[in-house]
């Protein structure tokens, strides 16, 4: 991932450095995690039941006539409407140790841990591809994948870093109630599941045909413009407004093909100088065109590098605390990411992170769920970006 020589002049040497470094820490974090999880969503069965017993009757019938060699775990659940309805898993180990409480917890925030490992992933995956793509496109002088790369990227952390705080401060509130009802944990479960699938399905495909989808996705300038009020060492306006710009047939994009514009001494004309591999053109001319698009790019995939690295630490410690506090680990017989076959033990140094032993940490319910220094630490604060001209 080494620049050559002349880009490396054109980005300038700190820029260079800083966006190969960014690019490398998000490669060597996804290459540092697993490569492949799973998720288990229990789909709710509606019962023609009246009551807790008739409930749980039927939706055993049910299951051991579908699949009569499985071991089930289940649960029913009444809603305020006087229906029930079951939530049924063949993946789960004896809980037969567990209280009503503990069982529900379990049942309800397992799922909950699963998606949210596999959400982190295919963010970080998706984050370490772009940002690849971004310095390899820049090596070469590619500078419209560059740009459509890095604000991809851009848009992702933006939204990323938004969603993350969100589902920590749902947690963090919820928890800090105390040990949470059935009915409590049934619908904080719910909620944040269904957060989870508006992240993960939402989409704007069919609107221009009046065929809006199921799941709206939010539209991605309400998250790059609520980065931008948060972020104080770049101007993240400027940065997207420059990408965009590229990737459109707009002025931007002709700039990426723009070697030199010079005027002669009477001042009647300009000779304009055009070339599909601009590079050595503007070496030679001193850099007297500034590749704009470029710099865009490159401080954006620093940028958002850096949002995307603490935005996913504070989604693990999220996941972390979850499945510590509801004490869900080791109880799920399906393998996926952030899994744990064994429950710390008390003396343990806690998993989280924190440093502490386990029995001092704050995995308990009616704590707030406080990250650790390295899970919310500020982002590095860099020189505030000059106008561009």
């Amino acid at each position: 991932m080494s620049f050559e020589e002349q880009v490396v002049r054109a980005l300038g040497k700190d820029r260079a450095d800083r966006v190969q470094a960014a690019a490398r820490q998000l490669m060597t974090l996804a290459d540092g995690n697993a490569q492949s999880t799973q998720a288990v969503v229990h789909i709710n069965v509606p019962l023609r039941a009246h009551n807790a017993h008739d409930a749980t009757a039927e939706l055993a019938d049910l299951l051991n006539a579908a699949a009569p060699e499985e071991t089930w775990t289940f649960v029913t659940v009444s809603h305020p409407d006087g229906t029930w309805s079951g939530k049924a898993s063949p993946f789960m180990q004896d809980t037969t140790a567990l209280g009503s409480r503990d069982w529900i917890a379990h049942f309800a925030l397992s799922e909950l841990h699963m998606r949210m490992a596999a959400w982190r992933l295919t963010q970080l995956w998706r984050a370490a591809e772009l940002a690849e793509q971004t310095v390899e496109a820049l090596g070469r002088w590619r500078l419209l994948v560059a740009a459509a790369c890095s604000r991809s990227l851009l848009e992702g952390a933006a939204a990323l870093t938004h969603e993350t705080t969100l589902l920590h401060e749902a947690w963090d509130t919820f928890k800090k109630v105390g040990p949470p009802t059935t009915d409590s944990l049934t619908q904080f479960s719910a909620d944040l599941n269904n957060r989870l699938a508006k992240l993960q399905y939402a989409s704007r495909i069919g609107q221009s045909a009046d065929r809006p989808p199921v799941l709206q996705s939010t539209n991605v300038m309400t998250y790059i413009n609520k980065l931008a009020k948060n972020t104080t060492t770049v101007d993240v306006l400027d940065l997207y407004e420059w990408l965009c710009d590229a990737v459109h047939p707009s002025f931007g994009s002709a700039t990426t093909h723009t070697v030199l514009r010079a005027s002669d001494r009477p001042k009647t004309h300009a000779v304009e100088h055009y070339a599909r591999r601009p590079l050595e053109g503007l070496a030679a001319s001193g850099y007297v065109m500034q590749p704009t698009v470029a710099h865009a790019a490159a401080d954006a995939l620093v940028l958002a590098a850096d949002v995307v690295h603490s935005s996913l630490s504070l989604v693990k410690w999220t996941m972390d605390d979850i499945g510590l506090t509801a004490e869900i680990h080791g109880l799920n017989r399906i393998s996926y990411a952030g899994a744990s076959d064994q429950p710390p033990q008390r003396s343990d140094t806690c998993p989280c992170g924190s440093g502490r032993k386990y029995k001092r940490c704050v995995h308990r319910w009616g704590q707030p769920s406080t990250p650790p220094s390295s899970a919310a630490e500020p982002r590095e604060a860099r020189p505030k970006r000059q106008p561009r001209s």
